[in-house]
């Protein structure tokens, strides 16, 4: 027989082995090429409002992508290597030497991969438009989008697949040779061994491995409030105890802590295993040390991708109730230099309205008004804008003040995790040579005035008579740059776009100076720009949505990694346990009453990491969500109903798959 004949013959025996890796194959070859695609289609690159380079970004995720791809592919081969074992001992026994089987399987892949990839190519090419568009939607812009073909993106996914194609074969090879013939015959039994006993030690490690997982959450939900003092490398050191001991500790779950929880299941039993027992329990616990590291890995990748996604989207949730708590109008002006802006509005027939506030620089010690917690006590006293309350009225009506009480203004998340300020407590402003206690009886997250102005932090209003006081003293009067604020809504939405024109003509780009000379740099006065309510919108929803579009196109070729992987695993078991399946039919159990147990593993096999993945997510991502936006709950259950929803297509294919096998052998 020829050599091609046995290689062809070879391929037609295991196409129902190859399918499902045929399409993985295509799938990652698709998705690849569309995402290289989009890196060099200029509609995408090109963004008008963001500063930021679109196709820098993309560059990084189609490195993140591959790194993606390779962990399947290699991961997948290996399984794939594995089930063929016995076919590869079998070449062996007749005779064949190891040179000439490497040979045929390395036929077989290039034939595999260069079909799959090309028509991956294919089928990315049709479907990158789509991405374009969906991309386009997200940062909400119309914009034309041709559907080019990319010679940058095709050579640069040949190059890809070629390499990843190299890698295989030479792991095949590897496999080949160093593996001999009794090792292959034993390959899918390795993970079938004898249970023993638990030793104490063995224990211990699980229980160790529980503890650091809940180590690890803990040190994540006080991550920021252990010492408010201390250096970013503190920080980083923190942020890598909890890391190494969610990782260790996972690894340790799986390893003894399942297998020690499945032994008192057993136990509990006293040798009376019911038909669920045998189908679900002893399957897991045989395989248990074999799949403790390939299911910590899945898990804590599952978790990385999550924490990610949930983060990435929160930000993108957030990007309009930031910018509206931020940024509370559409264009504003200080100084009273809104005239010229006011008059050409007029001339151009735009319907506007105006909001003015009267601003000072004050010094306000903010000291006394921190939670008693260590670390906490630091030198605060710092140059603070004051509004009067019948301004902040304005845009928060709902503030009433006495004498010597203060409201604070403009207080975000971050602040509130860092600088923890408590109502009630009192504030020390400094005039002059004397002192005066103000009372904080309210804290709005709402910023009154632009955040630009103040510099992120928040503004503090006091009552109209104490405010006309300060305007008298000329330390204070030396001390403020900015004497007013004045912020303009634009009624109607559709004249947006021309109000911003002019109000970049009549401004000078929002570029304003100090009415008085503070912090004077190179004898030029101080100055300022504004960027108009839409643009800020635009920028942040462009940086936002093309960082969402990035991590939700990784995130789904890592879900269908780690999804197809686990699927692999569970074709594989299957039929390894093809055998016991004939057995049990024999004795008379229904099909029905082996897909309870079949069930109750799969549950197992991919609810646990996902539920596991979950947890560590959560607590990642509620660490330090504030950064990143100003909403938590809705944002991480979408992203985590996704994602749910879509992992468990995988586990429906796998039981799908053992139902085929169970109805095979009758």
């Amino acid at each position: 027989m020829k050599l091609s004949t046995l290689v062809i013959r070879s391929m037609r025996k295991n196409i129902k082995h190859y399918y499902l890796y045929f399409f993985a194959l295509i799938f990652s070859a698709g998705l690849y090429f569309s995402f290289v695609t989009l890196q060099h289609n200029e509609a995408i690159v090109n963004l008008t409002h963001s500063s930021m380079k679109a196709e820098a970004a993309f560059r990084v995720g189609s490195i993140l992508l591959l790194i993606i791809v390779f962990f399947f592919v290699f991961y997948a081969n290996q399984l794939f290597l594995k089930r063929r074992s016995k076919e590869i001992g079998l070449y062996q026994m007749i005779g064949i030497p190891k040179s000439t089987i490497s040979y045929m399987l390395t036929i077989e892949n290039i034939i595999l991969w260069v079909g799959a990839t090309l028509l991956g190519i294919l089928i990315g090419f049709f479907f990158s438009r789509f991405f374009a568009l969906i991309f386009l939607k997200v940062i909400d812009t119309k914009r034309e989008v041709a559907l080019d073909f990319s010679t940058e993106a095709l050579f640069q996914t040949l190059m890809v697949f070629a390499g990843l194609l190299i890698v295989v074969l030479l792991q095949t090879m590897w496999v080949v040779h160093r593996t001999s013939l009794l090792d292959l015959f034993k390959a899918t039994s390795k993970a079938e061994q004898k249970m023993k006993k638990m030793n104490p030690f063995q224990l211990l490690l699980g229980i160790i491995g529980i503890g650091l997982i809940i180590y690890g959450y803990y040190l994540s939900s006080i991550l920021f409030e252990m010492d408010k003092t201390a250096t970013i490398n503190e920080l980083y050191k923190r942020m890598g105890m909890v890391l190494g001991s969610v990782i260790i500790g996972t690894f340790l779950m799986f390893r003894y802590s399942i297998a020690f929880i499945m032994n008192l299941i057993r136990m509990s039993r006293k040798g009376h295993l019911s038909l669920n027992d045998v189908l679900s329990i002893t399957p897991i616990m045989h395989r248990m040390k074999s799949n403790a590291l390939s299911l910590s890995i899945i898990t804590i990748l599952t978790a990385l991708a999550l924490a990610i996604l949930s983060l990435s989207y929160i930000s993108y949730y957030s990007v309009e109730a930031t910018t509206d708590q931020f940024t509370p109008y559409d264009m504003s002006v200080v100084n009273n230099e809104g005239k010229d802006f006011e008059k050409a509005l007029q001339r151009e027939n735009i319907a506007f309205k105006t909001n003015h506030y009267e601003l000072l620089n004050a010094q306000i010690d903010l000291n006394p008004l921190l939670e008693e917690k260590p670390g906490n006590q630091n030198n605060s006293q710092m140059d603070t804008m004051v509004i009067k309350e019948s301004d902040a009225k304005q845009l928060i009506p709902d503030i009433h003040l006495n004498k010597n009480e203060a409201v604070m203004s403009g207080y975000s998340d971050i602040m509130k995790e860092f600088i923890p300020f408590e109502v009630g407590k009192k504030m020390i402003l400094h005039t002059d040579h004397s002192k005066q206690d103000l009372t904080l009886v309210a804290i709005e997250k709402q910023a009154s005035i632009d955040s630009l102005l103040t510099f992120g932090a928040p503004a503090v209003i006091i009552q109209d008579e104490l405010f006309k006081q300060l305007q008298k003293n000329k330390a204070i009067q030396k001390n403020t740059p900015w004497t007013s604020y004045t912020g303009y809504t634009i009624t109607n939405n559709k004249q947006m776009e021309k109000a911003i024109s002019i109000y970049k003509k009549t401004t000078n780009d929002g570029t304003f100076k100090a009415s008085v000379k503070k912090n004077v740099k190179n004898g030029s006065p101080e100055t300022f720009q504004f960027t108009a309510k839409q643009e800020s919108y635009r920028n942040a929803l462009e940086i936002w949505g093309l960082l969402i579009f990035i991590t939700g196109f990784l995130g789904m070729a890592f879900l269908f990694a780690t999804g197809s992987i686990l699927y692999f695993k569970q074709m594989t078991e299957a039929e390894e346990e093809r055998g016991s399946f004939m057995t049990l039919r024999k004795i008379g159990f229904s099909t029905d009453e082996m897909l309870k147990g079949i069930h109750r593993k799969q549950l197992f096999s991919f609810g646990l990491p996902l539920l596991i993945g979950i947890f560590h997510s959560y607590f990642a991502v509620k660490s330090g969500w504030m950064f990143f936006g100003s909403e938590l709950v809705v944002p991480l259950l979408i992203t985590m109903g996704v994602y749910i929803l879509l992992y468990s297509i995988f586990a429906i294919l796998t039981s799908n798959y053992y139902r085929k096998i169970i109805k095979e052998i009758l």
